[in-house]
């Protein structure tokens, strides 16, 4: 008998099927929680911490699902028919499965980077109880220049990229219609285009439910992307999403504010799933 209780399967959408984790609460359950994770290489980076974090909180009476986006990690689909709206999408899928899974609970969604600004966007339409937002970026397009910049750090370095090109290069390449590989997947110009206007959503003043922004540069105040809806931690460099360290960082603290979130979530609220 394993210490988790944790069961993979498979959600339909559409043609194909999202990979799924159900990490079910030990005792009581407090509260359900979507997470929504990043892509590409940092989905890697990141994935044994993202699966301790899913534990912790079903350790401590938290249902969790973690997803796969189509064409991402364990899903079915195409890489090159990817767009942020159809990742979008995936969420709004996961969240669905998770309330019919788990009813009864104040239902949470919670985001790393990429699935940060994706969760952000289901929350902003769907009933869901909270909003819980790791390291976002400001837009779709910002984080995609991001992973561009150290491409072209990695080419530099490694010289696996030919002759010298720069992100202006790739960007070109990709608005002409071209694929380029970044990260051991191809970009297509589907999801360069998909990423143009679609900013972080941050929730409406008028929205009573509970939501936060987790900057973990420890970054000040008047850096913060939601000042008075953001909290700011200094987690260990490098970032976890970035690089697979041997030894995995000390989030303790991230870890017991994020469980604090959840679990205070719908007392927050003026009723079990409110909507926008």
């Amino acid at each position: 008998m394993t210490a988790w209780d944790e069961s993979p399967g498979f959600i339909p959408q559409g043609a194909d099927s999202l990979y799924c984790v159900h990490h079910r609460a030990r005792g009581e359950r407090r509260a359900a929680v979507l997470l929504a994770g990043p892509f590409g290489l940092e989905r890697a980076h990141g994935y044994v911490v993202w699966v301790r974090w899913a534990r912790f909180l079903a350790s401590r009476g938290v249902e969790v699902l973690r997803l796969d986006y189509r064409g991402c990690g364990e899903s079915t689909g195409r890489f090159e028919d990817a767009t942020f709206p159809r990742w979008e999408e995936d969420v709004r899928t996961g969240l669905e499965h998770l309330r019919r899974a788990s009813p009864g609970v104040p239902l949470v969604l919670h985001g790393l980077r990429l699935g940060a600004l994706l969760a952000a966007r289901v929350f902003c339409t769907e009933p869901a109880t909270g909003l819980l937002m790791w390291e976002p970026p400001e837009s779709a397009r910002a984080h995609l220049m991001e992973v561009l910049r150290r491409k072209v750090a990695a080419d530099n370095l490694e010289g696996t990229g030919g002759a010298a090109r720069s992100r202006d290069d790739y960007v070109a390449t990709l608005e002409a219609g071209g694929v380029v590989e970044v990260e051991g997947q191809g970009w297509s110009r589907g999801l360069w285009r998909s990423a143009e206007g679609y900013p972080l959503a941050v929730p409406r003043r008028e929205d009573p439910r509970p939501w936060r922004v987790v900057h973990l540069d420890g970054r000040p105040e008047e850096r913060q992307l939601a000042p008075g809806r953001s909290h700011s931690v200094r987690a260990p460099r490098p970032f976890f999403w970035t690089t697979s360290n041997r030894l995995l960082p000390e989030l303790g603290p991230l870890h017991e504010d994020g469980l604090s979130f959840i679990t205070n979530a719908g007392a927050a609220t003026t009723h079990e799933g409110a909507g926008p």
